[in-house]
């Protein structure tokens, strides 16, 4: 027989109670506030005590760190979008999934790990630049520009904007440094903001770069903070759950990209997994049958990224993907896609 049915009291109530006694045991009238905080009579709180507060004060009381089970959760159709890599984000691609979300009135997005390559903080030695080193116009200047143009005719407009796009290129003498990507990102991120009510982020393995860097931890909103997206949601967890026509889903980030990784933490979890990281393209179900286990590609250009288009490899080729979860059924998308046929599947 447990103690909780010898006592009446489960032991979560007992380390309570003995929480508040070590706070509250030279307070005048103390039976009677442990006793409203107990929401019991403060004579039964006292009786419990005296009976059993010997044994209580030697148990081993709970760690006073914090327990990593709470993930960001999310409830309802969701575009899942995978490793976007701002700046070296696939454009097109994203453009593309973004129009058919809005067509099928998705108003929730999960990022599922890597929204920033920071690049330039894969290197052992990063140079300090000017901020007006990169030779494009800021936030506002170019605000400024555009809102001129619009007041010229539609030739000279052409122009303007060409010209403004000329002025945005980054010079061809060096690789972009924080601040530069930075720029660049919080514009595709402002974007995205105005594309869903809710925004929900997972850690991924690019965003270690920053704290590596910095040698120390530090609160994931930093990220959010970096880019001016205060908005959206962010925790220190590579994963996040999403509960769309009473189905669970965990949206993954995991420490391994091999090619069965969906499969097993299905299998593990017991529950439909959607991940990121692998770059790869796979949609099956775990062993069970029970449980979709998926791939969903990435959205971020790799011919931007040295590592990938100046060396080839004989590995699994990477593929542009992501995925809408509507309904509790998860939608691969990709570049072969037929976008206009699945517009008018609203």
């Amino acid at each position: 027989m447990s103690r909780a049915k010898v006592t009446g009291w489960s032991p979560e109530e007992e380390e309570k109670l003995c929480k508040l006694y070590s706070h509250y045991q030279d307070t005048k009238c103390k039976w009677d506030i442990i006793g409203e905080k107990m929401e019991k009579r403060g004579e039964t709180c006292r009786s419990h005590w005296r009976l059993h507060g010997m044994r209580l004060e030697k148990r081993i009381q709970s760690s006073p760190y914090p327990r990593y089970d709470t993930p960001l959760e999310m409830e309802g159709d969701a575009l899942i979008l995978p490793d976007p890599e701002f700046p070296f984000h696939h454009a097109d691609f994203i453009n593309r999934v973004l129009d058919l979300s809005q067509a099928w009135g998705i108003r929730q997005c999960i990022i599922a790990g890597d929204l920033l390559h920071f690049d330039s903080l894969s290197d052992w030695s990063p140079n300090w630049e000017s901020p007006n080193g990169h030779g494009g116009l800021d936030d506002k200047q170019e605000y400024d520009f555009i809102n001129f143009v619009k007041t010229l005719g539609s030739r000279q407009q052409e122009q303007g904007f060409a010209l403004l796009d000329k002025i945005g290129v980054k010079p061809e003498d060096g690789d972009p440094n924080v601040s530069e990507e930075l720029r660049v990102a919080r514009k595709a991120v402002k974007s995205l903001t105005e594309c869903f009510d809710n925004v929900d982020c997972i850690m991924g393995n690019h965003e270690s770069r920053l704290m590596r860097q910095l040698h120390s931890p530090m609160f994931p909103t930093e990220i959010t903070r970096l880019l001016d997206v205060q908005s959206w949601r962010i925790a220190p967890f590579y994963y996040s759950i999403l509960m769309s026509g009473e189905k669970k889903f965990m949206i993954e980030h995991p420490k391994g990209a091999a090619e069965g990784t969906a499969q097993n933490l299905s299998a593990k979890y017991h529950c439909s997994v959607i991940m990121g990281h692998s770059h790869l393209l796979d949609f099956t179900w775990d062993i069970s049958g029970d449980f979709y286990a998926i791939h969903a590609g990435h959205t971020v250009d790799e011919y931007r990224l040295a590592y990938c288009g100046q060396r080839h490899n004989t590995k699994r080729a990477h593929k542009h993907g992501s995925v809408i979860v509507r309904e509790g059924y998860p939608w691969l998308l990709h570049d072969d896609t037929d976008w206009k046929s699945m517009e008018k599947m609203k």
